[in-house]
């Protein structure tokens, strides 16, 4: 989030932001550059087309893994789920499965990736996914994630937008 989340002005095919638990429940809506380690936080987008989504966390160390659709939100083991336009997507709430960093990812600088593609089979296939809808390996992700449009204005069939973080201790 340093830097990466749109502002009000700019819009983008995936509007995102990601805080804290308690600073989104004080009605902060806007990406925290930083978070200590466990720190509860909240994701949420907002996309500007109907489609597929597959949220991803580029942890300190270690391969990719999938935060959205998980074993939680969709039990029969999904990679992708489908959003609609201009609804508002918040993971990490207490309604939804918590997020945090735990101490084994280390600290540092980190990246969730938000995928949205138009067709779900333009998503990641079963075979790509080291442990499916956990665990991708850097350099499976970082091939699928270059046939991605950068999110702008104008929405394409593969958009991601970035969030950078830091953990702290």
């Amino acid at each position: 989030m340093l830097a990466t989340a749109p502002l009000a002005a700019e819009a983008r095919c995936i509007d995102a932001f990601m805080t804290g638990l308690a600073e989104f429940e004080a009605g902060q809506q806007t990406s925290k550059p930083s978070f200590r380690v466990n720190e509860l936080l909240v994701l949420c987008f907002v996309p500007q087309q109907s489609g597929y989504v597959a949220i991803f966390d580029a942890p300190i160390k270690g391969d990719f893994q999938q935060l959205y659709p998980n074993a939680l939100s969709h039990p029969e083991g999904q990679t992708s789920a489908e959003v609609s336009a201009g609804e508002r997507y918040c993971f990490g709430t207490r309604e939804t499965f918590p997020l945090y960093h735990p101490p084994e990812e280390g600290v540092g600088l980190g990246k969730i990736s938000i995928a949205l593609t138009s067709r779900e089979e333009d998503q990641l296939a079963e075979e790509d996914y080291a442990i499916p809808g956990q665990k991708v390996s850097r350099q499976k992700m970082q091939l699928h994630l270059g046939a991605y449009q950068r999110s702008q204005a104008k929405c394409a069939a593969r958009d991601v937008t970035y969030l950078d973080y830091r953990i702290t201790q």
